[in-house]
């Protein structure tokens, strides 16, 4: 009987891991979607029913996330321009730290501060400690180097935000164009993208706000370099500059990768002149992001690379959808 009851106990054991269901990890996709009316309003109250979601043309059952309950926590990233250039436009810049925590990330998000000029530099890494972001934007200091690298900034944070969870958002404070970076466009595209980060935008023109700009304002000039390229040395301390706005003129012409982010993240870009501008480009982005529709989808296209998101509202033809037009599916890791 013991030799029949080991036998039996070892055969149920064997059916029963054989039983054991076979779990596999399933690969989502977040999609934060801006809905508006022709006026412009957020449209509250749609269900993850009255949207229609394609990856490459193809259906995607959909589920909506709440923001409000904590499933999706924001990782902010404020990556602000601070060439030489920029000086005047940095003493409005300074005084928006204390608007972050309340209006953009909330009480479960985290931000990080990163400044970009001739170099890119991290003030402050990801922290809920309103305190440090308010430190860290209110201590700004402008460099004396012309160069603004806006795509290197961008590949940076996309590195670090690499391993974060939750959703991920860049706002870039600068002139709408890079200054001097080593890396192309796609390649400041193409990592963002893999990230799955909104990027938005609050820009200005650096002469533009020279112009109109308080003397009291400014802040104290900084030293002047006594090492590195002269090249990236200005001529003069930042201020007007009407040769420099001429080719400033030129530069007018190329693509505005700034603006191109944007759209292609469905995030938007705020233009500011005045310490006002800025404050209300923080209130709307605010504003924006707790107002988003956050869908997700599971992956089931195995196809690497990129995937075309298309996202419309079921039964209406009037109304303005914003959402991530791309996602990026590497075959050894989790999609985006």
């Amino acid at each position: 009987m013991g030799r029949l009851a080991i036998c039996v106990l070892s055969c149920l054991g064997g059916i029963a891991a054989q039983n054991v269901p076979f779990r596999v990890q399933t690969k989502v996709v977040q999609v934060p979607v801006s809905v508006t009316d022709k006026n412009g309003r957020n449209l509250d109250g749609l269900t993850a029913h009255d949207f229609t979601v394609l990856d490459n043309g193809a259906p995607q059952e959909v589920t909506a996330d709440d923001f409000s309950t904590g499933l999706s926590p924001i990782s902010l990233a404020l990556a602000i321009q601070t060439s030489g250039i920029s000086t005047p436009a940095l003493t409005k810049i300074r005084r928006i730290g204390s608007m972050i925590q309340p209006l953009i990330i909330g009480q479960g998000g985290e931000a990080a501060i990163v400044t970009f000029d001739s170099e890119v530099k991290w003030l402050q890494d990801f922290t809920s400690d309103e305190d440090k972001i308010w430190d860290a934007v209110k201590n700004l200091k402008p460099a004396w180097a012309g160069q603004a690298r806006m795509l290197e900034a961008i590949a940076a944070v996309a590195d670090r935000m690499r391993q974060r969870q939750g959703r991920k958002v860049l706002l870039l404070i600068s002139e709408s164009r890079d200054r001097g970076s080593a890396i192309g466009f796609p390649k400041a595209m193409e990592a963002a993208e893999r990230q799955g980060i909104e990027v938005f935008g609050a820009h200005y023109s650096a002469y533009g706000t020279s112009l109109i700009a308080n003397p009291r304002d400014l802040p104290d000039e900084p030293p002047r370099p006594t090492s590195g390229d002269p090249e990236d040395w200005p001529e003069s301390p930042p201020g007007v500059n009407f040769l420099a706005m001429i080719a400033e003129l030129a530069r007018l012409g190329k693509t505005k990768p700034l603006q191109v982010l944007t759209r292609a993240t469905g995030a938007s870009d705020y233009t500011f002149r005045k310490e006002r501008g800025i404050e209300n480009a923080i209130e709307k982005l605010g504003e924006e992001v707790h107002s988003q529709y956050i869908l997700s989808f599971p992956q089931r296209n195995s196809a690497g690379g990129t995937h075309q998101i298309e996202v419309s509202v079921l039964n209406h033809t009037d109304l303005r959808i914003r959402s991530r037009r791309t996602y990026w599916v590497d075959l050894n890791s989790e999609a985006q």
